[in-house]
C-alpha cells in the first residue's frame, strides 16, 4: 500500500514537472510576441478548463499588481476560456481597462466564447487566428425539473422561442395542444426573470463597446452590434470567426506571419498543460475512489466511476 502510494506521489510530481516546463516555454514565446508587438506587455489569461469567476478575478488582480505595473497604459491579453460569469467578465474586463488605459488588445488563439466574448469586446481590437472563435452571450440557465426529476440547461432564447410556439399552435385553433405546452413549462412566475437576463449581458455590452471599441459610432449602431450579440444567433455554441466578427460591427483583425505562429504555438503548449492536469485531477480521483467502501461507490454514477476505478470495483459493484 505504501509503495503505491509514494508510486502515485512520484508520477505526480513528474506531471506537475512537466507543467512547470511548459509554463517556462509559454513565458519564452510570450517574450517573443510581446518583442515584434512593439514591447507590448503581454498578459497569458490562459484558462483552459476554469470558467471565468471570482477566483479568476482574485488571481489576475494579485498578478497584475505583482508583475504588470509597468505597463505604460498599453498591456495585450492572450485569452483561452470557454466564459463562464458574465457579472464577473465585466469585473474583469473593467480590471483590465485600468492597466490598459491607453491601449487593450485582445488575442485569441482558439476560445473566449460566451463570457469571455464580453470581455474580448472590452478593448480597442481583438486579434484573432483563422480558427479563433467568440460566441453569443445568452446565458445558460440551470434548473432542476421536478417532474423528470433532473436537472435542465436552456438559454432564454429557447424560452421565447416555446412561447411563439404557443400563441402560433393558439392561432391555428390547436388549444390541447398549445394548452399540453403550456403545462410542460415548469417555472412560469420566473420565465420574465430569465428573459430578462437577456438584458444584463446586453447593458453590458452597451457600456463596453460605446466606451472603447466603438467608442463614436451611432447609438444605433452599437445597439445593433449588442443585439446581434445577445439574441441574434439561434443556438449558444455558434460560431463567431474572424469573418462573422467583422461583418456585425467588431473591430477584429486576423493575426499573420511570425505572430500567428507564436500565438499558435502558446495555444498548443497551454493545450499540453491542459491535458497534465486533467492526467492530475483523474489520479487523485482515483485515490479517493480506492479509499470508499463498496456500499457507497455503488451510489456513485457509473460515468463518474469508470474513468477513475480499477476495473474489478466497478464488476464488483455490478
Amino acid at each position: 500500500m505504501a509503495k503505491n502510494v509514494k508510486k502515485k506521489a512520484d508520477e505526480e510530481k513528474q506531471l506537475r514537472k512537466k507543467i512547470a516546463d511548459f509554463e517556462k516555454k509559454i513565458k519564452e514565446k510570450i517574450a517573443e510576441l510581446s518583442k515584434i508587438r512593439d514591447d507590448r506587455v503581454c498578459f497569458p489569461l490562459l484558462i483552459r478548463s476554469m470558467s471565468i469567476g471570482t477566483s479568476v478575478i482574485d488571481d489576475t488582480f494579485d498578478e497584475l499588481r505583482k508583475s504588470f505595473t509597468a505597463c505604460n497604459g498599453k498591456i495585450d491579453v492572450i485569452i483561452d476560456s470557454g466564459g463562464g460569469d458574465i457579472d464577473a467578465a465585466y469585473n474583469l474586463a473593467n480590471l483590465f481597462r485600468k492597466f490598459g488605459t491607453k491601449e487593450l488588445n485582445f488575442i485569441v488563439p482558439r476560445w473566449a466564447k460566451s463570457a469571455a466574448t464580453l470581455l474580448v469586446c472590452s478593448g480597442d481590437m481583438i486579434f484573432m487566428t483563422p480558427v479563433a472563435e467568440l460566441g453569443p452571450l445568452d446565458p445558460q440557465i440551470t434548473e432542476f425539473n421536478p417532474l423528470e426529476k433532473r436537472l435542465e440547461q436552456f438559454s432564454p432564447l429557447h424560452i421565447e422561442a416555446t412561447l411563439e410556439l404557443i400563441r402560433e399552435e393558439f392561432s391555428k385553433g390547436n388549444e390541447k395542444l398549445a394548452n399540453g405546452l403550456m403545462e410542460r413549462l415548469q417555472f412560469p412566475m420566473t420565465l420574465g426573470s430569465f428573459k430578462k437576463s437577456l438584458d444584463i449581458g446586453k447593458q453590458y455590452l452597451l457600456r463596453l463597446l460605446s466606451s472603447r471599441m466603438l467608442k463614436g459610432l451611432e447609438a444605433e449602431k452599437i445597439e445593433g452590434v449588442a443585439k446581434q450579440l445577445t439574441t441574434g444567433y439561434a443556438d449558444h455554441g455558434f460560431s463567431i470567426n474572424i469573418d462573422e466578427a467583422t461583418r456585425i460591427g467588431l473591430k477584429a483583425n486576423e493575426l499573420q506571419g511570425d505572430e500567428l505562429d507564436l500565438v499558435w504555438e502558446i495555444h498548443k503548449i497551454s493545450k499540453e498543460i491542459g491535458k497534465i492536469e486533467k492526467q492530475i485531477k483523474e489520479g487523485q480521483l482515483s485515490e479517493l475512489f480506492d479509499g470508499l467502501p463498496p456500499e457507497l461507490l455503488k451510489q456513485l454514477p457509473k460515468s463518474l466511476l469508470k474513468p477513475h476505478t480499477p476495473k474489478e470495483k466497478i464488476g464488483a459493484e455490478q
